[in-house]
């Protein structure tokens, strides 16, 4: 991927004479290069790793998006030692303020789903029934971060992530759920904000639209099972009307509908217009079968006003005024 330019990380060796003056912990479980290099090895010549991240293993590296040799403004993630691994700081120095920002009786918790916390336990603490939190002092690691950097604590750790994540999610996505598939739901970032907001609605939030549990699946237990012959390898499917129609995105980014059986048909010229015409049906869901899609009555999904809502938030989007106007225009 490199030219054989040495790479430089000057932040880190700042960081790194700071840190061979402590004799203890200034952040619970970080430990600079005491980490092996990602199990995937599809990832190790992307994914420098610079840290251990808690007791247990999780790492910190640093994200080889593109060419340049300066490592700290690179993105950093972080990978659980079970697996998971998420974007969770711009560039280094915003990763500096994360560490400074971490309650100081907790570790990262790291796992498939996200970049959390949890409390680490003071493990010479005889008495088992009243365990304790194990507490560091941070003081002369926020004092050299103020003296060498200017940076401070945020005033919540997860507004650091979450600004990353939002800058850095759609190129994440389309690059690392090709390799490691579980990292993320899909390649697409709309449909991946879509896999967060359903999460835990445990209720249907579209007429006539379920968002399959995992992304291009190709068998699915106890419900309608697609054996369209017409299907190939482009075209990934990601959700069903649960019965006899599935919606799947093309090579092209386009939305079809695939019967359960047989017929494929456009419905949308790509994924958010296929969002704003779900939003759109207050009393219909979409059908096909071989030679034709259309609209046919249902009962209105419970969640539909929180979608909505969720859709204008979220994406800027409004429900479709015609959603047939929409099926029309995708076939023509």
């Amino acid at each position: 991927m490199r030219d054989g330019a040495p790479l430089q990380f000057p932040d880190l060796d700042r960081l790194r004479a700071f840190d061979e003056t402590q004799g203890d912990y200034y952040v619970n479980g970080f430990e600079l290069e005491r980490g092996l290099s990602y199990r995937e090895a599809e990832l190790q010549d992307r994914i420098v790793s610079f840290a251990q991240a808690n007791g247990s293993g999780s790492l910190f590296g640093i994200w080889l998006r593109d060419d340049r040799d300066d490592l700290g403004t690179l993105p950093v993630v972080a990978y659980g030692d079970e697996g998971g691994i998420h974007i969770v700081a711009r560039d280094f120095r915003e990763f500096l303020r994360l560490l400074a920002s971490l309650p100081a009786d907790c570790e990262p918790d790291i796992d498939w789903a996200c970049f959390g916390l949890r409390e680490c336990w003071d493990e010479d603490d005889e008495d088992d029934e009243d365990d304790e939190d194990l507490v560091i002092d941070q003081t002369a690691f926020l004092t050299w971060l103020d003296k060498e950097f200017g940076i401070t604590p945020a005033d919540d750790w997860e507004e650091i992530v979450d600004a990353a994540q939002a800058e850095h999610d759609a190129e994440w996505a389309a690059w690392i759920h090709p390799l490691i598939p579980d990292a993320v739901y899909s390649p697409n970032h709309d449909l991946n904000r879509l896999d967060r907001f359903r999460t835990g609605l445990y209720k249907g939030f579209a007429n006539g639209f379920w968002l399959h549990r995992e992304f291009n699946e190709r068998v699915r237990r106890n419900m309608p099972r697609l054996r369209n012959p017409a299907r190939t390898d482009t075209m990934a499917v990601f959700g069903t009307n649960d019965s006899d129609t599935f919606f799947a995105l093309d090579a092209d980014g386009r939305v079809l509908a695939l019967g359960k059986d047989t017929g494929v048909h456009p419905v949308a010229r790509d994924l958010r217009t296929f969002l704003r015409l779900l939003a759109g049906l207050t009393d219909t869901e979409i059908w096909c079968d071989e030679t034709q899609v259309g609209l046919r009555p249902c009962e209105p999904a419970p969640a539909r006003a929180q979608y909505v809502e969720w859709l204008g938030n979220t994406l800027g989007l409004h429900p479709a005024e015609d959603p047939a106007a929409l099926l029309a225009e995708a076939r023509s």
